[in-house]
């Protein structure tokens, strides 16, 4: 399961968020793999999930787990579904569950635009390194058990989301890590609309 659920506001100077934009603005496609890691207290081992991430600007997202169970989440011009495995065939799923994606991944594109400045449930803090780290920290008390901060790594060669880190409790954390990524590379429109 997915679980980002935010964007910050800002909470440093606007120029540190305006920069961002501009070299995020650069990007308009990214394609990547992913290890997402849930680690929480109950569990023996982290839950490991692998899949492959694309993006095209400025909000056509698929979403795609491959291990260790197979599904699809396609997002874009404000609608999303999900697609899970059923007889032989992905189809898509009624439950529900698409509705929470679409704020997850309307905020993942958000980020992909270099916007880490819409949602004011979060401010934001940029520390500079060899990434740019941004850390979103919740603004009241309606995140409260929910999330205690997300930690987002910018690549400082190309602007890409690196990793991102959520960090529900003391006990019970998300991490995602981007692998073999590529800008700016032509993607063929029908990985946001065909799922087989």
């Amino acid at each position: 399961m997915f679980y980002l659920l935010i964007s910050p506001v800002w909470s440093v100077s606007a120029d540190d968020f305006a920069k961002l934009r501009k070299d995020s603005a650069r990007i308009s496609t990214m394609t990547a793999d992913f290890v997402q890691k849930k680690s929480m207290k109950i569990l023996s081992k982290p839950l490991i999930s692998n899949g492959k991430f694309y993006y095209a600007a400025p909000d056509s997202i698929r979403w795609e787990y491959s291990k260790p169970l197979k599904s699809v989440v396609l997002s874009g011009k404000g609608q999303t579904k999900r697609y899970i495995p059923s007889g032989g065939k992905m189809v898509e799923d009624k439950t529900g569950g698409a509705k929470a994606m679409q704020i997850v991944l309307g905020d993942v594109a958000g980020w992909m635009n270099g916007k880490y400045d819409t949602n004011p449930a979060f401010t934001a803090t940029i520390r500079e390194g060899n990434d740019t780290m941004i850390t979103m920290t919740p603004t009241g008390k309606n995140m409260a058990g929910m999330i205690e901060k997300i930690e987002i790594a910018i690549s400082q060669k190309n602007a890409s989301v690196k990793s991102v880190r959520i960090v529900e409790s003391a006990t019970s954390e998300t991490q995602i890590d981007f692998q073999n990524v590529v800008v700016n590379k032509s993607i063929d429109p029908s990985v946001f609309q065909v799922v087989q």
